[in-house]
């Protein structure tokens, strides 16, 4: 397996990544058109009261959601595959990896062969935590990451003293998410490793016995608390960034309705503002839920690396 988690993935997936990529750019460019397809009715058809111009931005506005969903829809659906592919094919590896081997074989690079606990864990949980990243790779970053910024360019272009106000907004979770992950990230991989020992143990026929029970109990124990400790960190990560998600309706109504007072900008503007800080939100956590994915995904991608011999010289291409 490649060293790094990205190489693995570019290395088994290239073509299906590239049709991903190139579905999600039009899924991000359609997300603003909604956008000034509101503006232009509050602003334009209502006021002079032009049915022919509402009834025509109305339909524009449906056909938009009809690509958008079906677009979204073969997106889904191709990464779905995508991931079940790799979830094969890594299923494959190890199972190849791990066999018992024949008569005058033997164990390479200074591995050594193992253990039932970690083949079942790696086969039944971690390959499919692992492989639906894969699917995610490429694509979601770009989806949610283009969506935010066609977002932030229009409201920039709209009106940026509202826009600058709500971006500086999210800037804290640059800093909290990374602290918080790494911390997410030391007691997961704890946790895979407690997983593995527990099913060493009970692989074990002297699991029975009265030292077997209680070392059993005691990873048991010892694994709960690892994942009470990633739940704390994991919601307090979503508490905090939806805090800020609630906090920018306000600001935009608070800095917006002091420039409609003003007459800086129109009633219309300030309620497109309020619909563009809620398509923004989401991508925006999105992203900072991807990151936290990928730092679980190269977690359990290392574990896996590592635990398996080297498939060059066992004479896998």
């Amino acid at each position: 397996m490649p060293p790094t988690l990205y190489g693995y993935i570019w290395q088994n997936s290239r073509r299906g990544q590239v049709v991903l990529c190139l579905l999600t750019v039009v899924v991000s460019f359609l997300t603003t058109l909604p956008l000034e397809l509101q503006r232009r009715i509050v602003d334009d058809a209502l006021p002079d009261r032009r049915l022919p111009l509402l009834l025509l931005l109305s339909g524009a506005y449906l056909g938009v959601l009809l690509l958008q969903g079906g677009l979204k829809y073969s997106l889904n659906v191709y990464r779905g595959r995508l991931v079940e592919e790799i979830t094969r094919d890594l299923r494959l590896i190890i199972f190849d990896a791990t066999r018992p081997r024949a008569a005058g074989d033997h164990v390479h690079h200074g591995h050594e062969p193992a253990k039932a606990g970690a083949i079942v864990s790696m086969v039944a949980s971690e390959t499919e935590d692992l492989a639906g990243f894969v699917g995610d790779s490429f694509s979601f970053p770009l989806l949610q990451g283009g969506t935010a910024a066609f977002v932030i360019g229009y409201l920039l272009w709209v009106q940026p003293t509202i826009a600058v106000f709500g971006i500086l907004l999210y800037l804290p979770q640059l800093v909290v998410v990374p602290v918080g992950q790494g911390a997410i990230n030391r007691w997961t991989a704890r946790h895979v490793r407690l997983v593995r020992q527990i099913g060493d143990l009970i692989a074990q026929p002297f699991t029975a016995g009265r030292d077997g029970a209680s070392a059993y109990r005691g990873l048991v124990e010892e694994n709960l608390a690892a994942r009470v400790m990633i739940y704390r960190i994991k919601f307090f990560l979503t508490f905090f960034g939806n805090f800020l998600d609630a906090v920018g309706p306000l600001i935009v109504l608070a800095v917006g309705g002091w420039l409609v007072m003003r007459g800086g900008i129109e009633v219309g503007t300030l309620v497109v503002f309020i619909s563009g800080f809620q398509k923004l939100a989401d991508p925006w956590d999105q992203l900072t839920g991807f990151y936290r994915m990928l730092s679980n995904a190269r977690v359990k991608y290392r574990l896996i690396a590592d635990t398996l011999p080297d498939q060059k010289a066992e004479g896998r291409p």
